[in-house]
Protein backbone atom coordinates (compact mmCIF):
# COMPACT_ATOMS: atom_id res chain seq x y z
CA UNK A 1 0.00 0.00 0.00
CA UNK A 2 2.82 2.50 0.95
CA UNK A 3 4.54 1.63 -2.36
CA UNK A 4 1.26 2.37 -4.17
CA UNK A 5 0.94 5.47 -2.67
CA UNK A 6 4.56 6.56 -3.06
CA UNK A 7 3.64 6.55 -6.57
CA UNK A 8 0.62 8.51 -6.59
CA UNK A 9 2.47 11.54 -4.97
CA UNK A 10 5.45 10.72 -7.05
CA UNK A 11 3.27 11.65 -10.40
CA UNK A 12 1.26 14.16 -8.34
CA UNK A 13 5.04 16.08 -7.80
CA UNK A 14 5.60 16.07 -11.35
CA UNK A 15 5.46 19.58 -12.21
CA UNK A 16 6.35 19.63 -16.67
CA UNK A 17 3.98 22.30 -18.08
CA UNK A 18 3.00 19.94 -20.85
CA UNK A 19 2.39 16.98 -18.96
CA UNK A 20 0.56 19.14 -16.62
CA UNK A 21 -3.32 18.33 -17.12
CA UNK A 22 -3.00 14.57 -18.56
CA UNK A 23 -1.08 13.70 -15.11
CA UNK A 24 -4.31 15.31 -13.21
CA UNK A 25 -6.08 13.01 -15.45
CA UNK A 26 -4.27 10.06 -15.02
CA UNK A 27 -4.41 11.09 -11.24
CA UNK A 28 -7.53 11.05 -11.07
CA UNK A 29 -8.89 7.93 -12.52
CA UNK A 30 -5.88 5.87 -11.14
CA UNK A 31 -7.33 7.36 -7.51
CA UNK A 32 -10.56 6.44 -8.57
CA UNK A 33 -9.27 2.71 -9.29
CA UNK A 34 -7.88 2.27 -5.90
CA UNK A 35 -11.34 3.38 -4.76
CA UNK A 36 -13.17 1.55 -6.38
CA UNK A 37 -11.23 -1.79 -6.74
CA UNK A 38 -12.68 -5.21 -5.05
CA UNK A 39 -10.34 -7.59 -2.95
CA UNK A 40 -7.70 -4.95 -1.59
CA UNK A 41 -7.67 -4.40 2.16
CA UNK A 42 -6.78 -0.37 0.92
CA UNK A 43 -8.05 2.45 3.43
CA UNK A 44 -10.79 4.88 2.09
CA UNK A 45 -9.39 7.49 -0.19
CA UNK A 46 -11.61 11.42 -0.01
CA UNK A 47 -10.72 13.32 -3.02
CA UNK A 48 -10.46 16.82 -1.42
CA UNK A 49 -9.53 18.64 -4.66
CA UNK A 50 -10.61 17.95 -8.13
CA UNK A 51 -7.26 17.60 -10.49
CA UNK A 52 -9.48 17.70 -13.93
CA UNK A 53 -10.26 20.87 -15.35
CA UNK A 54 -13.85 21.91 -16.44
CA UNK A 55 -12.66 21.48 -19.79
CA UNK A 56 -11.55 17.64 -18.83
CA UNK A 57 -14.86 16.97 -17.09
CA UNK A 58 -16.69 17.52 -20.29
CA UNK A 59 -14.68 15.55 -22.57
CA UNK A 60 -14.67 12.73 -19.74
CA UNK A 61 -18.88 13.18 -20.36
CA UNK A 62 -18.58 13.26 -24.37
CA UNK A 63 -16.68 9.76 -23.82
CA UNK A 64 -19.29 8.79 -21.55
CA UNK A 65 -22.20 9.59 -23.73
CA UNK A 66 -20.42 7.78 -26.55
CA UNK A 67 -20.71 4.63 -24.92
CA UNK A 68 -23.95 5.10 -23.60
CA UNK A 69 -23.08 5.66 -20.18
CA UNK A 70 -25.78 8.84 -19.73
CA UNK A 71 -25.61 8.35 -15.91
CA UNK A 72 -21.72 9.10 -15.65
CA UNK A 73 -21.61 11.53 -18.48
CA UNK A 74 -24.20 13.85 -16.09
CA UNK A 75 -22.40 13.51 -13.18
CA UNK A 76 -19.26 14.50 -15.73
CA UNK A 77 -20.90 17.42 -16.97
CA UNK A 78 -22.30 18.80 -13.77
CA UNK A 79 -19.04 18.47 -12.28
CA UNK A 80 -17.59 20.65 -15.22
CA UNK A 81 -20.28 23.45 -14.94
CA UNK A 82 -19.81 23.45 -11.04
CA UNK A 83 -15.76 23.46 -11.70
CA UNK A 84 -16.34 26.49 -13.82
CA UNK A 85 -19.72 27.96 -14.33
CA UNK A 86 -18.93 30.50 -16.99
CA UNK A 87 -17.99 26.77 -19.54
CA UNK A 88 -20.76 27.50 -21.98
CA UNK A 89 -20.49 24.50 -24.08
CA UNK A 90 -20.26 22.28 -20.66
CA UNK A 91 -24.01 23.80 -20.23
CA UNK A 92 -25.01 23.19 -23.32
CA UNK A 93 -24.11 19.52 -23.14
CA UNK A 94 -25.91 19.05 -19.89
CA UNK A 95 -28.97 20.39 -21.77
CA UNK A 96 -29.05 18.32 -24.06
CA UNK A 97 -27.87 14.79 -22.06
CA UNK A 98 -30.86 16.10 -19.64
CA UNK A 99 -33.72 16.98 -22.36
CA UNK A 100 -33.14 13.67 -24.32
CA UNK A 101 -33.36 12.21 -20.56
CA UNK A 102 -36.80 14.01 -20.76
CA UNK A 103 -35.81 16.47 -17.38
CA UNK A 104 -36.85 19.53 -18.96
CA UNK A 105 -36.23 21.11 -15.94
CA UNK A 106 -32.86 20.65 -15.40
CA UNK A 107 -32.67 21.19 -19.42
CA UNK A 108 -34.26 24.61 -19.31
CA UNK A 109 -31.90 25.89 -16.39
CA UNK A 110 -28.98 24.46 -18.26
CA UNK A 111 -29.86 26.20 -21.62
CA UNK A 112 -30.87 29.44 -19.76
CA UNK A 113 -27.03 29.42 -18.37
CA UNK A 114 -25.60 28.65 -21.61
CA UNK A 115 -27.98 31.40 -23.57
CA UNK A 116 -26.34 34.00 -20.36
CA UNK A 117 -23.20 32.99 -21.37
CA UNK A 118 -23.91 32.94 -25.38
CA UNK A 119 -26.56 35.24 -26.16
CA UNK A 120 -26.34 35.36 -29.61
CA UNK A 121 -25.81 31.18 -30.12
CA UNK A 122 -28.96 30.51 -31.97
CA UNK A 123 -29.56 26.53 -31.17
CA UNK A 124 -29.14 27.26 -27.51
CA UNK A 125 -32.23 29.94 -27.96
CA UNK A 126 -34.36 27.22 -30.34
CA UNK A 127 -33.11 24.46 -27.63
CA UNK A 128 -34.25 26.63 -24.71
CA UNK A 129 -37.85 27.11 -26.72
CA UNK A 130 -38.02 23.18 -26.68
CA UNK A 131 -38.16 22.70 -22.86
CA UNK A 132 -40.96 25.93 -22.85
CA UNK A 133 -42.48 23.37 -25.33
CA UNK A 134 -42.46 20.07 -23.49
CA UNK A 135 -43.86 21.93 -20.23
CA UNK A 136 -45.92 23.79 -21.83
CA UNK A 137 -45.14 26.89 -20.71
CA UNK A 138 -44.13 30.56 -21.70
CA UNK A 139 -45.18 29.72 -25.45
CA UNK A 140 -45.17 33.02 -26.19
CA UNK A 141 -41.48 33.66 -25.10
CA UNK A 142 -40.40 30.15 -26.96
CA UNK A 143 -41.65 31.99 -29.99
CA UNK A 144 -39.17 34.98 -29.31
CA UNK A 145 -36.61 33.00 -28.52
CA UNK A 146 -37.09 31.01 -32.34
CA UNK A 147 -37.46 34.41 -33.69
CA UNK A 148 -34.17 35.69 -32.23
CA UNK A 149 -32.22 32.42 -33.33
CA UNK A 150 -33.32 32.68 -36.87
CA UNK A 151 -31.24 36.37 -36.90
CA UNK A 152 -28.53 35.30 -34.91
CA UNK A 153 -27.98 31.93 -36.75
CA UNK A 154 -29.59 31.81 -40.12
CA UNK A 155 -27.92 29.00 -41.75
CA UNK A 156 -30.34 26.85 -39.30
CA UNK A 157 -33.37 28.79 -40.00
CA UNK A 158 -35.33 25.61 -42.07
CA UNK A 159 -34.90 23.64 -38.24
CA UNK A 160 -35.79 26.68 -36.46
CA UNK A 161 -38.68 27.06 -38.44
CA UNK A 162 -39.93 23.58 -37.82
CA UNK A 163 -39.93 24.94 -33.59
CA UNK A 164 -41.36 27.90 -34.58
CA UNK A 165 -44.47 25.93 -35.99
CA UNK A 166 -45.27 24.28 -33.19
CA UNK A 167 -45.10 27.24 -31.23
CA UNK A 168 -46.95 28.80 -33.40
CA UNK A 169 -49.86 25.97 -33.19
CA UNK A 170 -49.94 25.91 -29.49
CA UNK A 171 -50.58 29.63 -29.80
CA UNK A 172 -53.60 28.82 -31.90
CA UNK A 173 -52.04 30.57 -34.93
CA UNK A 174 -52.92 27.77 -37.17
CA UNK A 175 -51.98 29.78 -40.58
CA UNK A 176 -49.04 30.74 -39.67
CA UNK A 177 -48.20 27.67 -38.21
CA UNK A 178 -48.72 25.97 -41.76
CA UNK A 179 -46.56 28.54 -43.16
CA UNK A 180 -43.88 28.06 -41.29
CA UNK A 181 -43.31 24.10 -41.38
CA UNK A 182 -44.19 24.03 -45.24
CA UNK A 183 -41.26 26.59 -45.59
CA UNK A 184 -39.40 24.28 -43.03
CA UNK A 185 -40.09 21.15 -44.88
CA UNK A 186 -38.78 22.67 -48.45
CA UNK A 187 -35.71 24.41 -46.94
CA UNK A 188 -34.58 21.26 -44.72
CA UNK A 189 -31.87 19.11 -46.43
CA UNK A 190 -32.94 16.19 -48.36
CA UNK A 191 -30.26 14.00 -46.07
CA UNK A 192 -31.67 14.89 -42.49
CA UNK A 193 -34.66 12.65 -42.54
CA UNK A 194 -34.86 12.34 -38.62
CA UNK A 195 -35.52 16.22 -38.91
CA UNK A 196 -37.78 16.20 -41.80
CA UNK A 197 -39.67 12.97 -40.35
CA UNK A 198 -40.33 15.22 -37.44
CA UNK A 199 -41.18 18.29 -39.57
CA UNK A 200 -43.79 16.65 -41.36
CA UNK A 201 -45.56 15.28 -38.55
CA UNK A 202 -45.76 18.51 -37.21
CA UNK A 203 -46.88 19.67 -40.42
CA UNK A 204 -49.86 17.31 -40.48
CA UNK A 205 -50.67 18.31 -36.69
CA UNK A 206 -51.27 21.87 -38.23
CA UNK A 207 -53.01 20.63 -41.26
CA UNK A 208 -55.43 18.80 -38.90
CA UNK A 209 -56.08 21.61 -36.76
CA UNK A 210 -57.04 23.82 -40.13
CA UNK A 211 -59.54 20.80 -40.75
CA UNK A 212 -58.07 20.12 -43.58
CA UNK A 213 -57.81 16.10 -43.25
CA UNK A 214 -56.49 15.25 -46.62
CA UNK A 215 -53.35 17.28 -46.58
CA UNK A 216 -52.94 15.89 -42.40
CA UNK A 217 -52.71 12.36 -43.90
CA UNK A 218 -50.33 13.38 -47.01
CA UNK A 219 -48.12 15.21 -44.41
CA UNK A 220 -48.19 12.25 -42.09
CA UNK A 221 -47.18 9.18 -45.30
CA UNK A 222 -44.66 11.61 -45.89
CA UNK A 223 -43.46 11.43 -41.96
CA UNK A 224 -43.63 7.93 -41.71
CA UNK A 225 -42.08 7.59 -45.24
CA UNK A 226 -38.77 9.95 -43.83
CA UNK A 227 -38.76 8.08 -40.41
CA UNK A 228 -38.26 4.90 -42.15
CA UNK A 229 -34.94 6.15 -43.14
CA UNK A 230 -33.76 7.77 -40.03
Amino acid sequence: MAIVLRIFLSIMKINTTYLRRTTSLLAFLFLSALVFTNGCALPKIIILNDPLSAEEHAELGRIYESQGKEDLALLQYRAAVRKDPRQAQAWLLLGDLAYRRGDYGEAETAYKKALNLQPENGDIGNNLAWTFLMQNKRTSKAEKLVREAMTFTPGHKPYYLDTLGVVLLRLGKVRESIAALKESVTTLPEDKSGFLAEAYGHLAEAYKAAGEAVLADEAATTAKKYAILR
